[in-house]
C-alpha cells in the first residue's frame, strides 16, 4: 500500500501543467496559507474529478511539501528507527491526555489513550487523563479543561497536551480561554491527533429529524443527552476554530491518518462512505478539517482514524521523542 500511495505521489508530482496539475496548484496555494476552506473545497473537487485516493494523494503530497514537516518527519523516522533513544528533557514535562467522546462507555475505541499513556509512562514521561464529562458539549469540557491547566500553572510542569478526534476541539477551545486569561504560558506544546476541529457530518446527520429522534431516544437509555453532538456539527464547529486564537509560544503538531479506500478499518468504514460526497476524510472527519494549518503535521498513510497499526506503541514513542527534539531545539534557538 505505501509502495503504491508513494507511486501515487511521484505520478501527481511529473504531471504537466493541465487542469488537473491547476487543481493540485490551487490546492498546494490554499493549504500554504491556511485557508480550510479553501482547501477542503480543493480536495472536493480532486476527488470528483479523480478519486478520493487521488484528492488523498494529493493532501498528503502538498503535506510533506513543507519544510517544517519534512524536517519533523525525518526526526520521527529516525526515532522509530532507533527505539528506546532518551527523551531530550523529559523529567521537565508533563503531557495532559484530553480524551475523546464517551471514553468511559467505549474505551475499544481508543479514545481514553490507555495505550499511549501506558507507552508513555514506560518512557518516563509523567502523564494524566483530563478530568472532562465523556458527553460534555466541546464549550462545556474546554471551560473545565482550561480551568484545570491554569490550575497547573505554577506547579513547574511544561505542558504538553495531547487530544484526539473530539478532544481536539476542546482543546482548542481550552487553549483560547487560557491566552485571552494570560495564563498560558506554561503549556509548550499541543499534540492534536484526528481533531474534529471543524467537525463532522456525521453529527450534522444526527441533528436531523428522524436520526435526532433516534438518537434523542437512544441516548435517554443511557442517561445522557445529545447535545454534545451539536457542538459536534460542521456549522458550529467552523465557527468556533474561525474565532479561535492558540497562544503564539504553543507548539503544534498535527498527527493525521490518511487512507486509501482500501486501507479503511471496519471501525471507521460506515463514517468514510458517509464522507465520501465531501471528499477525503479519515472515516470521521475531512482531511482539511483536522488541522491546526500552521502548525508541524505529520501524516500517516495508509491509517485512519482509529490508527490501528500493528506498530502504533512505537508510532506513539517516535511521535514523543520528535516533539521533544523539536522542543528542545527551539529552546535552544
Amino acid at each position: 500500500m505505501r509502495h503504491a500511495l508513494r507511486s501515487l505521489l511521484v505520478v501527481v508530482a511529473l504531471l504537466p501543467v493541465s487542469a488537473a496539475g491547476q487543481r493540485d496548484a490551487g490546492l498546494a496555494e490554499a493549504f500554504r496559507r491556511g485557508d480550510v476552506p479553501a482547501t477542503r473545497a480543493a480536495l472536493a473537487a480532486i476527488a470528483r474529478a479523480s478519486s478520493l485516493d487521488a484528492a488523498a494523494g494529493a493532501f498528503a503530497m502538498v503535506v510533506e511539501s513543507l519544510p517544517r514537516n519534512r524536517a519533523f518527519r525525518a526526526e520521527f523516522q529516525r526515532a522509530l528507527a532507533n527505539p528506546g533513544v532518551p527523551l531530550p528533557g523529559a523529567d521537565k514535562y508533563l503531557f495532559v491526555f484530553v480524551p475523546g467522546w464517551l471514553y468511559w462507555r467505549q474505551p475499544e475505541s481508543g479514545a481514553d489513550f490507555a495505550r499511549p499513556r501506558q507507552v508513555i509512562g514506560e518512557l518516563g514521561v509523567a502523564n494524566r487523563l483530563a478530568e472532562i464529562d465523556e458527553n460534555g458539549t466541546i464549550e462545556e469540557n474546554a471551560a473545565t479543561l482550561a480551568a484545570e491547566l491554569a490550575a497547573l500553572h505554577d506547579d513547574g510542569w511544561k505542558v504538553v497536551l495531547v487530544s484526539t478526534s473530539k478532544g481536539g476541539p476542546e482543546t482548542l477551545a481550552a487553549l483560547d480561554l487560557l491566552r485571552e486569561s494570560g495564563r498560558a504560558g506554561h503549556v509548550a506544546a499541543w499534540v492534536n491527533i484526528g481533531g474534529l476541529l471543524n467537525g463532522t457530518v456525521l453529527a450534522d446527520r444526527e441533528t436531523v429529524w428522524p436520526r435526532s429522534w433516534v438518537a434523542a431516544i437512544g441516548f435517554a437509555f443511557m442517561g445522557l443527552d445529545t447535545a454534545s453532538i451539536s457542538s459536534m456539527t460542521t456549522d458550529a464547529s467552523r465557527k468556533r476554530f474561525a474565532s479561535a486564537t492558540l497562544p503564539a509560544e504553543v507548539l503544534v503538531v498535527n498527527y493525521l491518518g490518511v487512507p486509501n479506500a482500501a486501507d479503511v478499518s471496519s471501525r471507521a468504514e460506515e463514517g468514510y462512505a458517509a464522507l465520501t460526497e465531501h471528499g477525503p476524510n479519515d472515516g470521521l472527519t475531512l482531511l482539511a478539517d483536522a488541522i491546526v494549518p500552521d502548525g508541524i503535521t505529520l501524516v500517516e498513510p495508509g491509517l485512519d482514524h482509529y490508527f490501528a497499526a500493528p506498530d502504533i506503541d512505537r508510532r506513539i514513542a517516535a511521535l514523543a521523542a520528535a516533539l521533544l527534539q523539536e522542543l528542545a531545539a527551539r529552546a535552544g534557538r
